[in-house]
């Protein structure tokens, strides 16, 4: 565009009104020394037509009212020239106009995306703004889905001092979120990723709370740079033919972002706590401690509005001090004797920073426009129903792995810890505990023989007590132990009798260790399928060292010593692999699927010794291994092939 001063003082002189002279006279013609306003407007006519002269696109008309736009201060030259040159897109779209909501999107999330739509400056892109019709579409099916993307990232807040940090996304967290989803590719590095984060966090225009424009994005920003990775991802390089940007988002959408970005929960969480008549009973329980505890806190924490509530520091103070934050391994203990590879080691985790994203997370958001941080505004601290709430949230990450815990329980055990009540070394004993069924306990539960006295039936007790605490540590106890206490009971006159023969005399009846070893080789010579003599000799001698009581400083069994060691005895013969190490072997952990029950093999050596109870003996002479049809208690506990257990006593008198 060219109009020198020559061309300009041309029009002007061209532009007057010429008055006919004589020939004689210089020229021909007279011109007058100035422009009338006709003359004013055929000059600037003949100004616009020369400035202008080189732009095709604009007709005669258009150079002329450009050049009298440019006289009135309208438009300026370098404006006239870009406008008449444009390469406008064959169709342009107008969100306002043209976006309609989707079947299942409501006005008010339509609007939202409009709103966002709005803020997107993606006009450095190439064929922008011909992409925006599909882009537009590609977005609005993936709005939903990413404003539940986007929180769960700012919100991890590893770094953050207060909730109000958890509202926008910084480097860190956009990287977390960039890992997740797989992005980084051969054509699109870590480094890449970088570069669009400060691309998309540094408009010009970008309001002054959103914080430091290379440091923190905003919901609409985290949009962007969705897209601006989509097109280098794609392109960046490539000797291909260029994809269109809605292509490349379309395919980051649904083969890494969709797929693989972690979502917040927050809503879904807080309504499986609502609607759980075991948390909210839980709550009702302790509500008044736990009130208690909240105003003591956040009594000092009271804001600008009067509402007292509880910081994100003193939270996570409360938390640390009652030992809650942290990752605590506890190995699962059992009321039965049971090997010890059947246990497992339970894990309870509950970090920092999870602590504090169940902190935001409590916070009842109060709905803003798109253009603020990140759709909502978050207060600086709990009331009393956010704590609630924060409390629940932590119980049930804390004991997220305890597959006994139900979800009103996790929340429960938490606010035990949190008040001090209980550990949580403690919560997960008790809930990972392995209970014995149907315990058996001899003072509510032995009854009486026929013809049993009280007087013999409290000896029986007495003597009874002594057994137990010395057959604790058998494989199975207590499943068991009701079996082994009737099996005894009944055969105690049997037993008496039996001890009279085998014992020594010296004032009273003892079992020296000769005698007992005696004793240990005729029940194994009566269990030849079972015991061999040399184990008999070992776990002979292994099982005395742990009953015997010393007597004028030689170890010998007295009766009740000899009544105790018998289910041991029975075990190991039974069981001769648990008695090849150390004096505990017997009670020891064993892996085999096959291990003889003690009830089982006390009742097979009881049967060995010819045992008689209420003058019949245990087991007919020709059948020393009597079926399991008359004992299904003890089929159910044995281990071994049918046909091997042998039967159990009945005679029993219900009552006293």
């Amino acid at each position: 565009s060219v109009l020198t001063v020559a061309k300009a003082k041309r029009a002007f002189v061209e532009s007057q009104r010429a008055e006919e002279a004589s020939m004689g006279t210089i020229t021909g013609f007279e011109l007058s020394m100035g422009l009338d306003y006709e003359e004013f407007l055929e000059c600037l006519g003949r100004c616009g037509l020369l400035k202008y002269d080189q732009i095709e696109q604009m007709r005669p008309a258009d150079r002329v009212t450009a050049l009298i736009l440019n006289v009135l201060g309208r438009m300026d030259v370098p404006s006239v020239i870009t406008a008449a040159t444009l390469v406008r897109a064959l169709s342009t779209f107008v969100a306002n106009r043209d976006s309609q909501p989707l079947p299942d999107e409501s006005e008010e999330d339509h609007a939202k995306f409009l709103e966002m739509w709005s803020l997107l400056d993606l006009s450095d892109v190439r064929d922008h703004p011909e992409f925006n019709h599909d882009l537009h579409d590609f977005l609005q099916q993936a709005f939903a889905q990413l404003r539940l993307i986007f929180p769960f990232y700012c919100k991890s807040i590893s770094g953050a001092e207060n909730a109000r940090d958890a509202e926008l996304m910084d480097m860190q967290e956009w990287l977390a979120f960039i890992r997740d989803c797989k992005i980084v590719s051969k054509s699109f590095n870590r480094g890449l990723a970088e570069n669009v984060f400060v691309t998309s966090t540094s408009h010009v225009n970008r309001p002054t709370s959103f914080g430091d424009a290379d440091r923190q994005m905003a919901f609409y920003e985290f949009v962007e740079a969705i897209c601006r990775c989509a097109y280098l991802r794609e392109n960046y390089s490539s000797q291909k033919r260029q994809v269109p940007l809605p292509e490349c988002v379309a395919h980051l959408l649904d083969e890494c972002i969709l797929p693989y970005a972690q979502r917040d929960v927050s809503l879904a969480v807080r309504l499986k706590i609502n609607s759980d008549a075991g948390v909210s009973k839980a709550f009702e329980i302790y509500g008044e401690p736990l009130w208690v505890l909240h105003a003591h806190l956040a009594r000092q924490g009271r804001n600008e509005s009067g509402r007292e509530t509880l910081s994100m520091e003193q939270f996570l103070e409360l938390l640390q001090s009652q030992g809650i934050v942290g990752d605590l391994s506890v190995r699962q203990l059992s009321e039965v004797r049971v090997p010890k590879h059947t246990l497992k080691t339970y894990r309870s985790v509950l970090t920092v920073a999870k602590a504090k994203r169940a902190f935001v997370e409590s916070q009842r958001a109060e709905e803003a426009s798109m253009g603020t941080i990140t759709g909502f505004e978050l207060s600086m601290g709990l009331d009393y129903e956010e704590f609630l709430e924060c409390l629940g949230r932590c119980g049930l990450l804390k004991y997220d792995q305890i597959e006994q815990m139900r979800p009103a329980d996790r929340v429960t055990a938490l606010i035990l810890n949190v008040l001090g009540r209980m550990d949580v070394p403690s919560v997960i004993t008790a809930a990972t505990l392995v209970r014995a069924p149907n315990n058996f306990n001899s003072q509510y539960d032995s009854v009486r023989l026929t013809g049993e006295s009280e007087g013999d039936h409290a000896k029986w007790l007495s003597l009874w007590r002594t057994v137990e605490s010395g057959i604790a540590d058998l494989h199975g106890f207590p499943l068991w132990l009701k079996d082994v206490h009737n099996i005894l009971h009944e055969s105690l006159p049997g037993l008496d009798a039996a001890f009279t023969r085998v014992a020594s005399r010296g004032g009273e009846f003892e079992l020296d260790f000769s005698a007992w070893q005696h004793f240990a080789r005729s029940a194994a010579a009566s269990m030849p399928d079972v015991a061999s003599e040399e184990d008999a000799v070992e776990v002979a001698e292994l099982v005395f060292g742990v009953e015997t009581s010393t007597i004028s400083g030689v170890q010998r069994l007295n009766f009740q010593g000899f009544v105790a060691a018998l289910p041991r005895l029975a075990f190991g013969l039974c069981n001769p692999q648990f008695g090849k190490t150390e004096a505990q072997a017997l009670g020891q952990v064993v892996r085999s699927a096959r291990v003889k029950p003690v009830p089982w093999a006390l009742m097979s050596l009881l049967d060995s010794l010819e045992v008689h109870i209420g003058g019949e003996p245990l087991y007919a002479a020709s059948s020393p291994r009597a079926g399991l049809d008359d004992a299904p208690e003890l089929a159910r506990a044995a281990h071994s092939p049918v046909g091997a257990s042998p039967r159990s006593p009945s005679r029993r008198v219900e009552g006293g």
